[in-house]
């Protein structure tokens, strides 16, 4: 599999992820506690575990894999809970950049790249 395939399913994973990422500061209106939040936490951490632990055959695997990581966020976002939501994004993001430094500094590169084309349209 080519590393510019790669980045390019990272950067398109990145621009689904953001966006619920950057919500996370409105008002509390799904009834979430410190404990729904926390639970989002640990299904982003887990869910970044299970895409860095993966041989990926091909883009089309990757991608189906980042798919499954948003759907998993957008639950929370899809019940109104953005606090978690956030919470899920976070960790996903953290916990790539914690455990695999380059693969998190490709999907930030790739993302900056497909918001600058995005932006140039």
């Amino acid at each position: 599999m080519k590393i510019r395939h790669i980045i390019a399913s990272l950067g398109v994973a990145s621009l689904l992820i953001m966006p619920a990422a950057c919500g996370g500061n409105k008002a509390n209106k799904g009834g979430e506690d410190a404990a729904d939040i926390e639970a989002a936490a640990m299904e982003g951490r887990e869910a970044a575990r299970i895409f860095l632990n993966r041989q990926w055959r091909d883009t089309i695997e990757l991608q189906r894999q980042l798919l499954e990581a948003r759907a998993k966020q957008s639950k929370f976002s899809g019940a109104g809970k953005q606090q978690s939501a956030a919470a899920f994004d976070s960790a996903f993001v953290s916990t790539l950049r914690t455990v695999n430094p380059s693969v998190a500094r490709e999907l930030d590169e790739a993302a900056e790249t497909m918001k600058q084309e995005a932006g140039s349209k």
